[in-house]
This record gives C-alpha cells, structure tokens and sequence, in this order.
C-alpha cells in the first residue's frame, strides 16, 4: 500500500504565504502611517510641539512722557523686571509658595489662585522691584523667569495726580490726561517668542516682531490728526506749571483744614487763552500708588461735579442784561427790606437792603435785587445767555468723564424758577464751565475752550500738533460785546474794593481784583429740597484792569463758616498773590504827589488836600484800591463807574466839601 505525501508540503507552502503577507500589509501600513507623520500631519505636530514649549508674551513699548509748560517731567516710563511662571510644565510644589511669595511680595492666596490655574504662561508680579526679582531667582525655581517690561513712574508724587491721571501695569491710560491722550501716547505692543528647553528655563529664541491690534485703539481726542500720522509713543506737553501747581494744592489743601470742610476744588487758568494753569482737588492721591487710599479721592471733582452756582451767577445774569439792553449801570431796584413775595414763595436777602443800583446789588449781592433784573431780562433772553456762556453743556476741555451741569429748557420755567434762577439756584453747573464763563468776562467777552494740551511730539521730536490760543484752535465765541464785560468787571470789582462789599477777604495788595462769591445750598441726597450743607466758593480775575489769571476756588460743606467770601476768598487770595508774584506781574505803584512817573508807564497816585481840608481832593490817576482807601480816611463817599484808574471826578477837585453828598469817580483801563 502506498501512501501519498505531497499534499502536505502546499498547506505549509500557503501558510507561510500568509504570514508573510500578514507582515507585509503591517509594514506597508506601517510605511504608510510613518509617510502620514513625516508629511501629512508634520507641521500639526510641529505646532502642538511648539505649543507645548513656547509662549508668546505681549510687552508694551514704552509710553510717551508728559512735561508741564516748563520742561518738568510729570509722567514718564522706566524699566521694571516682570516675574512669569508656567505652572502647567512646572508645578511649583505647595511647601515652596510661602517663600515665593514671600519674595515678591504677593499673599499666599494670590500666589495659590495664579499657580492653581494650569495655565500655559502666568504673571506672578508685574513690575517688581529689581530685589524682588534677584531674590526669585535664586529660589531656582523650574519655568520662573523675569522679563523687563516698562512701567509709568510718576516723579512729581500727588502733584498735579487729577490733571495727569494714571496708566495701568500694561501701560494703558485709566484717568486723566493718560486716558483722554492714551491713543496718542501708547506705543506699539511686542510679541516674544519665549521657548522652554529641557530645565524649565526660558529662551527668547524666536526674537520680537510688533504686533499692535490698531482696533484696540482707544478714542483719539476730536481734534487730534489722524491716527496714520500718530507716531507710536508720543510725548505731550501741558499747559499747567508744576510750580504753580504745587502751590495750588497746598493753598487749598489749607483752606478745607481751615474751614474743616470734607473738600475743596481749585482752577486757575489764562482767561486770555482758555490755556489751565493749575487745577487742584482735595482729597488726592498719589498716582504711584493709585490702589491706596479712598478711591472717591481720584475723582476730579472740577470736571465731573456738579453743584449750584448760588451768587457767582449774578455777574452772568448782568451781562445779558447789559448786552440787550434791559437795564443800565445806573438803574435802581428796590430790595423790598430783604424780603420779597413771588406767588407763594419768598426771596430773602442776607440784609433788609432798600433801593440798590445795578452795581450795589452785585457788591451787596442781593437776591431780590437779581431777581428783578432777571424779570426785566425774561426767561427766553436769560436761557439763551446761559447756553452762550457755556453752561448746560460740557466745556470739551481735554479731560475725560466732563459733565454737563443741568439747564432746564426755558419754557418750563416757572415764574419762581426764573427768579431763582437769577441768583443761581435751581440750575446746577461744572467748576470748570463756572471758570471758563467767568474767563469770558475778563477777556473783553471772548470765551475761550479750556485746554490742558499744548504739544504732541512724536519720539524723533517732530511735532505733531500745537496750541497757542488763537481763535481757530480753541472755539473761541464772543459771548457778550467788550464794553458789557467792561461795565461787569468794574461792577465784580466793587464787590472786593468797596466797603461793604462781599469779597473783601480776595484783596491782594498792590493789585485790583474782580470777582464775586458764591454760597449754595447743596441738594438733599434724596433728590428732595436742600440739605443743610453749603458749598461756599470765590472766582475771580486779576489785575482787573489787564487780566493775567483767573481763578475759581470752591469749599465743601465747611463748617466754621459757609460764606464764600469767609472761607473761599481767603484762598483765592493766598492763591492769586502767589501765582502773581511768580509769574514777575509787577503791582501797581502808588507813589505820593509830586512825584514823577514810574519807569514801566504806570500813573501814580496823586493826592492833593488843601490844607485847610475843606476842599474836595483829587483822586484823578488813582487806581479804585486807592481811592477807596484815601476816601474812607477822609470820610467822603464815593461811587466808583468803570475799571481801572481814575479819569475824571464829580465834584471837581477844589469843590467845598460841605456842598458835595459825595463824589462820583469815573475810571478807565490804562491805554
């Protein structure tokens, strides 16, 4: 019997066929995956690489630097080292927080919160100082590392902190004159490659590129140039003097001690110009440290408080009607003995006063007496008045968050709004739009906007735009003719120069002052009727003949006295005479008779008494100061027309005294 073998050598043949196949699809397909992961899937894995050991950290350029008028720096930006960590490659162990901590500075709760959040890049401190950063790194703490990064330092501490604002740890503008101009100061944001290598340690491999998001702008100022000709970092020049500035806080600082008031606000500007001087608030704040103290102390109260005008309004309410022609300097007014019915309403005054000419009831700042100008005047003429001098809306001085103050239309006015009204009660208006309209009285009637910026210069010292105060620049309007603004700055000057007047306490000696005060009641919280507070307040203008500065200067709620001529002219004066004196205005010379002229061309004083002092004197070339003051030593009344010095006199010098019942001066500004 024979048995076959040969069938079984196939069978074996094939199973080895199918092994080796098996083994050349997995080779084949592994080729095929190897191809997908070299060529198909490179550069997504390429990416996830670099993702896993690369950040890209955004710094800001530095930011443009702020001077006042003279060259001080007011803002400027510094290098600081920044601390980062990776707390998603490198956990920082629990028992080693407290010392890093420690070391920059930082609770143990924040430093918990920024390393428990698995994020790829933290910042654990943001402009430390240089040991901070010294003493971090020698912890040697895998993917902890500090990168320089600017900061906004600003040299002057509180000086001028509400004019010049604050910028933030990333360099952008919060408040001030560092958010109004942010665009323009800003520079272009940079992007750092940072790569990890293999100890956690950071290498800038992929150097730096710009990569600003121009739609991250902030608002460029209206009357700024394009932003396409805005160079990155631009420096800005201000119209304030630090000196001045300085000055101005410390005076008013002392006024609210003084007067134990919970606040106080200060403006001094060219009335000339709309250029600001100086402007001031209290309580402040030092920009250094912006997260210290009471946040309401960064609030710039001149631009964005409200508050009722009390008395100061008066001077707008004789201008109107001046310049319609409803009344003339030598009408009179009877003050009904202080009180005076109007439906069933009563005006009060502060004294029974009787028969007042226009220019008493501004000296003697009656209520009634303002009242009865405003009905002569109407509501149509007085509402339209006030829009032109500029309240109801905001000034568009360069500084953010302005308010607009409250004017009613004029046909809601009742009869008793527009009485009340007339002595500036019931509309309420900004510091700063108070300042500006009182600077239109002092420039012949031209009101000018108010402006802190005089110059942008881009870094390589190109400038960008400039100020000077010309009409164009600032919106200047005529808002009542030179000779109404005239006749209401001599009125504004009885009321400091002449006896009895309100504002005796802004007298600055060897100058004419114009000015008035204001006390208000302050509104009830709730919205209803009036508080017990006042805001007492003095603006006003010097030399009153030839305007140099004005200056406005309000007292909240003081509590030894709440008149404004007790607490705030006071202030005005400290302020005024200061600022008088450093900017080298010379004051008048009053020089005895006989003498000859000074050098500078200003008049002197003559005196001439007979000897037996029955005779009238001259007071010709007197300035109104010192006619008052020669007048009330003699006992002659006088009343004073006009601003300036004495140009003719009613009686004649020479004239018996005995016949005069006073003598009427006529004063003019010197040619």
């Amino acid at each position: 019997m024979i048995v076959a073998h040969g069938g079984g050598e196939p069978e074996k043949h094939g199973r080895m066929l199918l092994v080796a196949g098996a083994v050349l699809g997995v080779l084949a397909l592994s080729a095929v995956r190897v191809g997908q992961l070299s060529i198909v899937e490179h550069y997504e894995l390429s990416a996830l690489a670099r993702r896993q050991h690369r950040e890209r950290v955004r710094i800001v350029a530095p930011r443009g630097g702020i001077v006042d008028r003279n060259g001080e720096v007011l803002a400027q930006t510094v290098g600081a080292p920044s601390i980062f960590a990776s707390p998603k490659r490198y956990p920082i162990p629990a028992e080693i927080r407290p010392a890093l901590g420690q070391a920059i500075g930082i609770s143990l709760r924040v430093i918990n919160r920024r390393l428990d959040s698995k994020a790829g890049f933290v910042w654990l401190k943001r402009h430390a100082t240089q040991a901070q950063a010294e003493t971090v790194m020698r912890l040697r703490l895998p993917g902890v590392e500090s990168i320089d990064e600017g900061r906004r330092f600003y040299p002057q501490g509180m000086i001028g902190a509400h004019v010049v604002g604050v910028a933030g740890a990333d360099l952008r503008g919060l408040e001030g004159i560092e958010l109004e101009y942010d665009a323009w100061m800003r520079g272009q944001e940079t992007v750092y490659e940072v790569e990890r290598d293999g100890r956690g340690r950071a290498v800038f491999t992929a150097g730096m590129r710009g990569d600003a998001d121009p739609s991250e702008d902030a608002t460029v100022p209206a009357d700024a140039p394009a932003r396409t000709q805005l160079a990155a970092g631009a420096s800005l020049e201000l119209t304030i003097d630090a000196g001045l500035q300085a000055m101005v806080e410390r005076e008013l600082a002392n006024g609210v001690r003084e007067a134990q008031a919970d606040a106080g606000t200060a403006i001094m500007l060219d009335p000339t110009s709309g250029a600001i001087l100086a402007l001031a608030n209290v309580p402040s704040y030092n920009p250094n440290q912006p997260g210290v103290g009471d946040p309401a102390a960064r609030r710039n109260r001149a631009v964005t408080d409200r508050f009722e005008p009390g008395s100061t309004f008066k001077a707008i309410l004789t201008a109107a009607a001046l310049e319609e022609h409803v009344i003339t300097p030598d009408d009179r007014f009877f003050c009904e003995n202080g009180r005076y019915q109007i439906g069933r309403w009563t005006i009060h005054d502060h004294a029974p006063y009787g028969l007042l000419s226009v220019p008493e009831v501004i000296q003697y700042s009656s209520n009634i007496g303002a009242s009865k100008i405003g009905q002569k005047l109407g509501r149509e003429l007085f509402a339209k008045y006030v829009t032109r001098f500029g309240f109801g809306r905001p000034t568009s001085i360069d500084l953010p968050a302005e308010a607009s103050g409250v004017v009613r239309p004029a046909e809601s006015w009742a009869a008793i709004d527009l009485a009340t009204h007339s002595f500036g009660q019931g509309i309420s208006v900004t510091p700063i739009q108070l300042a500006s309209a009182y600077g239109a009285l002092a420039a012949g009637g031209e009101l000018h906007q108010p402006y802190l910026v005089a110059r942008a210069i881009d870094p390589h010292g190109r400038v960008l735009f400039e100020r000077d105060g010309t009409r164009n620049e600032t919106a200047t309007r005529q808002v009542v003719g030179p000779q109404t603004a005239r006749t209401v700055t001599a009125m504004l000057e009885r009321v400091v120069e002449m006896p009895g007047g309100t504002g005796e306490k802004a007298r600055i000696d060897g100058f004419e002052v114009a000015g008035k005060t204001g006390t208000a009641q302050k509104a009830a919280v709730n919205g209803h009727g009036y508080s017990k507070e006042r805001l007492a307040s003095f603006v006003g203008f010097a030399p009153a003949e030839r305007p140099t500065l004005l200056t406005l200067v309000m007292i909240d709620n003081p509590r030894t006295s709440p008149y404004g001529g007790t607490v705030a002219a006071p202030v005005f004066a400290a302020i005024t005479s200061r600022a008088l004196d450093r900017l080298g205005i010379e004051p008048n010379r009053l020089e005895s008779a006989g003498a000859s002229p000074a050098a500078d061309g200003v008049r002197p004083a003559v005196r001439q008494i007979s000897s037996s002092g029955s005779e009238l004197p001259s007071f010709i070339g007197m300035s109104l100061r010192a006619a008052v003051d020669a007048a009330r030593r003699d006992g002659i009344t006088i009343e004073a027309r006009g601003s300036g010095r004495v140009v003719a006199q009613s009686p004649a010098a020479g004239s018996a005294r005995a016949s005069s019942g006073g003598v009427v001066l006529t004063l003019e500004p010197p040619t």
